[in-house]
């Protein structure tokens, strides 16, 4: 069964992977329409609250994010099944633009997939740490100490450059948070489905 979802999961990220670039290569097609944008979605427009995520400024910003989902799969990528990728890719997009939509409003446009990299990486951070792994801390250490530090003295100006845009570090927040939220609901879900098949038949 790991085997399985092993020779699974390449294909998962490699299909996330051209549907981002393919999206990129339309960009200047796409972005005006798929682009969160705040006065947009408050006039209807909700589907941009996801779309936002798949959308980058410029090539650097896509292999940045590739790279990091890259990286994220090597570390984590067992701990999922392809279609509970997609979930929580879904799920962790609405959330984050959500957040955005609500509590940043001084973000008016945002693309990016940074946001659902950090909740994807706490996520995984946290089944490490659950299977007693070290690893898992220091990384989630890591993570909340970027965070913490972007909020405190904001992005790295070299990364600006490089993307040509704004950093959303709100984003980042907003997704280290909600990587948390998306591990204690898998957990909650596993272990009523445990229940659930543990119950006696009336």
């Amino acid at each position: 069964m790991m085997h399985d979802r092993l020779s699974k999961l390449p294909v998962a990220g490699l299909s996330l992977a051209v549907i981002f670039i393919v999206l990129h290569l339309l960009r200047l097609e796409l972005t005006p329409w798929l682009e969160f944008d705040r006065s947009a979605i408050y006039q209807g427009q909700w589907w941009r609250i996801v779309t936002g995520h798949f959308m980058h400024t410029n090539n650097w910003h896509l292999v940045m994010n590739l790279g990091g989902l890259l990286l994220i799969l090597l570390l984590h990528g067992s701990y999922y099944r392809p279609l509970q990728l997609a979930v929580n890719l879904l799920l962790g997009s609405v959330l984050i633009g959500l957040a955005l939509l609500f509590w940043s409003p001084q973000i008016s446009l945002y693309v990016g997939l940074s946001g659902w990299l950090h909740a994807l990486l706490v996520c995984g951070c946290c089944i490490d740490i659950q299977r007693q792994w070290s690893s898992g801390w220091l990384i989630l250490t890591a993570v909340f100490g970027k965070v913490i530090w972007e909020q405190w003295q904001g992005a790295s100006q070299d990364v600006v450059t490089l993307i040509d845009a704004e950093v959303a570090t709100d984003a980042h927040m907003y997704g280290a948070v909600i990587g948390l939220l998306l591990y204690a609901t898998s957990l909650f879900v596993r272990r009523f489905a445990e229940a659930g098949e543990q119950a006696p038949a009336g």
